[in-house]
């Protein structure tokens, strides 16, 4: 009786053990591996559609992420919603800006406040290097 109590006590803690780790449970990191496609080729489309889904997946991930490295997901994510709303306030899609005809048709506000939310996407560096740092630290997933 007290072999087969001690058998089950192991076999249970053993099963506790294997549930709690490897093959996910990690929202965030589950969240960074299902998106890794996605933040891999950030950047590499410059439409519209692209960048609304690239904020959406550092929204999404950002509200799984650490308390440490939660502000700069919230912030990748803010600065390119602002590209997003920058154009449709322009009223130029962003696959539209390599079109110096549409482009020549914009006043000079709407030119500057495109400049503006440009430049603060572009003042990001610091918080897209620490969250692929965070990303290779806490996960153990290579971002490009």
């Amino acid at each position: 009786m007290k072999r087969t109590a001690a058998i089950l006590v192991t076999t249970i803690v053993g099963i506790a053990t294997l549930s709690g780790c490897g093959g996910g449970g990690d929202p965030y990191c589950d969240a960074v591996e299902k998106n890794k496609n996605t933040l891999n080729t950030f950047g590499q489309k410059r439409t519209d559609a692209a960048y609304a889904k690239y904020a959406t997946v550092f929204g999404s991930i950002g509200k799984k992420a650490p308390a440490s490295i939660k502000k700069d997901w919230t912030t990748l994510s803010t600065v390119t919603t602002g590209i997003i709303n920058a154009q449709k306030k322009a009223g130029v899609k962003l696959e539209d800006m390599t079109d110096s005809a549409k482009v020549k048709k914009l006043s000079a506000a709407q030119l500057k406040e495109l400049n503006t939310a440009y430049k603060t996407f572009n003042d990001t560096k610091d918080e897209r290097n620490a969250v692929v740092k965070n990303v290779l630290q806490k996960c153990d997933i290579k971002l490009k």
